[in-house]
């Protein structure tokens, strides 16, 4: 008998594109963004911290001589916070353009798994009810089992149009 995902991989093909996406734990949350952002996956450590920055920008940590700023995404987002687990990693994102690009280092809760996730899977996110989402970070919809992943634009949650958002706006999306 075939499973899902066997299925999945006979059906993905050149009428319907897939993307790879890293999941991960946000507060009660499942999160995935592209794979192609993704730089690399730090066990916790110490974070720096610095002063005058908003509330969701946690500190630095160094990256091998590299300062990376580390942020917070449930403040950006709207997930109430909470005390990390021993399971917390920082994801470390490339964000930015070609001329401004830079890396930022996200908190996630746990790093679930990377998955190949068909265009066919992706829903749009509903629009009636959702004034408060931020459309231009969420990219889809998709569920595993009997969990629903919001699939986002980690570009998007750092800037839209060349312009970077205000951290400390408030606004959210759940």
């Amino acid at each position: 008998m075939i499973n899902e995902e066997q299925l999945d991989s006979l059906m993905v093909g050149e009428d319907d594109p897939s993307s790879t996406y890293l999941t991960f734990d946000l507060g009660e949350h499942i999160l995935g963004i592209e794979v192609q952002y993704v730089r690399e996956i730090l066990d916790m450590q110490k974070i720096t911290r610095l002063p005058n920055v908003p509330a969701e920008v946690h500190g630095v940590v160094d990256l091998r001589g590299v300062s990376v700023p580390i942020i917070d995404l449930k403040s950006r987002l709207g997930v109430p916070p909470h005390e990390l687990g021993d399971e917390a990693r920082i994801v470390v994102v490339e964000v930015g353009t070609d001329a401004d690009y830079g890396l930022v280092g996200v908190l996630a809760d746990r790093v679930r798994n990377v998955d190949q996730i068909g265009a066919h899977r992706i829903e749009k996110p509903p629009s009636v009810g959702m004034r408060n989402w931020d459309l231009r970070i969420v990219r889809g919809l998709s569920r595993s089992g009997s969990d629903l992943i919001v699939l986002i634009d980690i570009t998007h949650v750092f800037s839209v149009d060349g312009v970077e958002i205000d951290l400390g706006s408030g606004t959210g999306i759940f």
